[in-house]
């Protein structure tokens, strides 16, 4: 019918809250999707990221021993593997000798010839009681005057770190190069065990083990035990 005003239909008010409802129901499900995930993705992260970190650490260490210098060589000194336990009862052993491998601080390269100290320190910012596994780096040989050595801070939440030298016969816990004609062992392996996640269920943190062992140049102490059979 000409000139009759037009109908429009509107929603109704029952329709209007099923639609809302819907859209609750929606973004809630997106909502726990995405939580779970995000989660997920943050657990994942604090399990890898110090077992990465140790992982990196080892590396640099199978540098050092690649690179370690003879006791009785030029600008050189002992190689000292001590065996301790830490306050908490653990292997909190420390490593010390000279190499032409280092990795200077402030994220510059140097190469030359260094003193490598390896060791585990108290971690004041960890709650969990852990430690921080610390390389320090001495560059300046030759100073007539006391060096402050460079630290750096190599990985955190470790638990314990076990270092054994292969002697040609077997594993030892220790060794030290001044007590046995500056003699190197034929081999250093490197234990060090590192917490992650807590368990739910526990409290108490997980724990991840690793284990590499790291072959000594033979040119270095195959010369050595030449020369001392000489």
């Amino acid at each position: 019918m000409a000139g009759a005003a037009r109908q429009y239909r509107a929603f109704t008010l029952l329709e209007l809250l099923a639609a809302m409802a819907l859209m609750v129901v929606a973004a809630s499900c997106l909502y726990t999707a995405l939580y779970t995930g995000f989660r997920a993705r943050r657990s994942a992260m604090s399990a890898v990221e110090p077992t990465a970190l140790a992982v990196n650490a080892i590396e640099l260490l199978k540098q050092d021993i690649y690179g370690v210098l003879s006791p009785d060589g030029v600008l050189a000194g002992a190689f000292v593997g001590t065996n301790s336990a830490g306050i908490k009862g653990v292997d909190a052993d420390s490593l010390e000798f000279y190499t032409t491998h280092v990795y200077a601080a402030d994220d510059e390269v140097a190469a030359g010839l260094g003193q490598i100290e390896l060791m585990l320190a108290e971690d004041d910012d960890a709650d969990d009681g852990t430690y921080q596994l610390l390389r320090r780096v001495t560059t300046n040989l030759l100073s007539l005057k006391a060096v402050d050595p460079d630290e750096q801070i190599l990985c955190r939440s470790v638990v314990s770190l076990n270092l054994r030298y292969f002697d040609g016969d077997g594993w030892v816990e220790a060794w030290d190069s001044t007590a046995d004609a500056n003699s190197l062992p034929q081999a250093v392996e490197i234990d060090i065990e590192i917490a992650h996640d807590e368990n739910r269920q526990t409290g108490e943190p997980q724990k991840r083990r690793l284990v590499q062992c790291f072959p000594i140049p033979c040119g270095v102490w195959a010369k050595q035990e030449s020369e001392s059979e000489g």
